[in-house]
């Protein structure tokens, strides 16, 4: 009967497991020169060795760990399923397999985190205008941004929401007179569905929402002002921030079957209630802790999510779901991490402690790295540096060159980097800033380096599959980072720096950034800072780690599709007001990009 892969790669582990037993065993009787000698001739002098003639043994190994980590069965490994619960229990297992010793959350090998994976409007959300009950999903929407909750009052008119002395358009002259009622307001504005017009970034739905809520609205209602008018966009996505009420739309059907002139009224007696159902799941980064008795620490961290089926809306893939097995992006990082730890618990480098950081939720946005420099094992002032593996198993024989970012986040990198290279060519980037979870350590004053192979066409793609990755090269790209692990200084201590780099959160679609890492775990009003770039725009205006950004210029920061839309109504040279809050109080700041 014919093994499948999995069975395969579990006689595989088996005989890793038997192989180091027999090493073990092969130590203890090992007496004299000649001995020792036999044994290094089998064992090699570690990964730097073998990978240096590249070790078959290595090579099986890496192969191994991805063929198990981007097999079909693990669907994907997206954050908080129970394919990741599988990735994680066969970390563990290796983890435990050479020594390490447990550094999760008390006293386990896990440290575990919620993560907002989707939210949508529940399907029993009512509205009844005057006396007419109408029906969700046909005659109104529950729009993103929108509170839950139920109300019943009287209606008034609030026409576009709009009001700019520049424009001489004011909505609102008796505002205190709108408190607590209902409001109705039209979609777009006088101009129609035009985002470059004057009104452009008066009438977005964002806008219209903080409106309400800043004047005391009981809930919001939209409605179209004449027919083919486009709609708001009514899906939410799991990053939208719901607001503090309700907020709704009218469908040209739902205008149809009111009265005519109904739609917008003021004094109409109106009744509603919705809710916005949220699904969390429970993601867990995997921590192993080798402890030399030093005071220093060095973090190896690779992040061991990928995309699932892409169901959070991550992949690049259109069409009919398909795993995404990430072979490249990241079993191959984790295969390293698995293998450096291997290494290291051989105890011959025992200058430093060494922690070994699997991250989940790398994908939704470095959530695993953020909740762990938040809740770290060990004091993060303690930390040497951390390097991060991330997509480390496409190196082009060809060119034999190797990313490695963040050589401008120690005085030290760029020199001992060059010196590590060995055969690899080394293109590096001074920034400590990117889309990979050292970015986390980087806001945190710890020196980062981060090694990566190079992008390619199957990335978050279905066909990022392990028959594509170089595992040669993959023993390369670990040679280089244990010979520059044994030239770091006995000591431990690099000279961090910051360094200028481009806004994390921002797409290469807009032409300014604002230079700020966004606290992707907050969920109030705003986006709330949890880093500042030197030298760009946020920092250059004095916002602060912790300040909570509300409004640039004329767009409320309610979440972070608000804060993009925002940044990309921005021009190089102008300046903008940012409204923050700090410590309580809010404060306007000027910000020029």
């Amino acid at each position: 009967m014919m093994m499948n892969s999995i069975q395969w790669y579990e006689i595989q582990e088996l005989n890793v497991m038997k192989n180091t037993k027999s090493n073990k065993m092969l130590r203890k009787k090992a007496l004299g020169l000649w001995c020792v000698m036999a044994f290094l001739l089998v064992q090699g002098w570690g990964i730097k060795a073998r990978a240096q003639g590249i070790d078959g043994n290595l090579v099986d190994r890496l192969k191994m760990h991805v063929g198990f980590l981007a097999h079909d069965s693990l669907e994907g490994r997206q954050s908080g399923s129970p394919a990741e619960r599988k990735a994680a229990a066969y970390l563990i297992k290796h983890f435990a397999m050479h020594g390490l010793q447990a550094a999760g959350d008390s006293g386990r090998w896990t440290q575990s985190f919620p993560i907002l994976v989707r939210q949508a409007a529940a399907p029993d959300a009512m509205l009844k205008v005057g006396r007419k009950v109408l029906e969700q999903g046909k005659h109104f929407v529950v729009l993103p941004g929108s509170g839950s909750g139920e109300v019943v009052g009287h209606s008034v008119d609030a026409g576009y929401g709009i009001e700019s002395d520049s424009l001489n358009h004011h909505d609102l002259k008796d505002s205190l007179l709108m408190k607590d009622k209902v409001w109705w307001m039209r979609w777009n504005a006088p101009d129609g569905a035009n985002p470059h017009g004057p009104y452009g970034a008066l009438s977005t739905l964002e806008r219209k929402i903080a409106l309400a809520e800043k004047h005391g609205a009981k809930a919001l209602i939209l409605y179209p002002s004449k027919s083919g008018e486009p709609w708001p966009d009514s899906v939410m996505d799991r990053r939208t921030r719901s607001g503090r009420i309700p907020v709704l739309s009218l469908t040209e059907a739902g205008v149809e079957v009111l009265p005519t002139g109904f739609a917008g009224r003021s004094s109409s007696s109106i009744r509603l209630a919705c809710r916005v159902v949220k699904e969390y799941v429970t993601a867990s980064n995997v921590a192993g802790l080798i402890d030399n008795g030093a005071n220093r620490t060095l973090v190896f961290g690779a992040h061991y999510d990928h995309l699932g089926y892409g169901e959070y809306g991550s992949s690049r893939h259109r069409g009919e779901p398909q795993i995404h097995n990430g072979a490249d992006d990241n079993a191959s990082g984790t295969a390293g991490l698995v293998e450096l730890a291997a290494h290291y618990a051989q105890g011959q480098d025992k200058r430093f402690n060494y922690l070994f950081l699997a991250f989940s939720g790398e994908e939704l946005g470095l959530l695993g790295s953020a909740y762990f420099v938040r809740h770290p094992a060990i004091p993060l002032d303690s930390v040497v540096a951390m390097l991060n593996m991330d997509m480390i198993g496409r190196l082009q024989d060809s060119s034999m060159q190797l990313g490695v970012h963040g050589t401008g986040t120690a005085l030290e990198w760029p020199a001992l980097v060059e010196a590590a290279a060995g055969p690899l060519r080394i293109k590096s980037s001074e920034s400590g800033s990117g889309s990979s979870d050292h970015h986390s350590f980087y806001l945190n004053n710890v020196p980062v380096l981060h090694f990566f192979t190079g992008t390619h066409q199957e990335y978050h793609k279905p066909e990022d599959d392990e028959h594509l990755i170089n595992y040669p090269g993959m023993a390369q790209v670990l040679a280089c980072m244990v010979r520059l692990v044994d030239s770091l200084p006995a000591h431990g201590r690099l000279q961090f720096r910051k360094t200028s780099s481009a806004d994390a959160s921002a797409s290469p679609r807009f032409k300014v950034t604002l230079g700020i890492m966004p606290d992707y775990f907050y969920e109030g009003e705003g986006i709330k800072v949890d880093g500042v770039t030197e030298n760009k725009p946020a920092a250059k205006a004095g916002v602060l780690k912790g300040d909570i950004l509300l409004q640039l210029g004329d767009f409320p920061l309610g979440d972070m599709q608000a804060y993009m839309k925002a940044l990309s109504y921005q021009s190089k040279g102008q300046t903008a007001n940012l409204q923050l809050l700090r410590s309580g109080q809010r404060m306007d700041v000027q910000v020029t990009f």
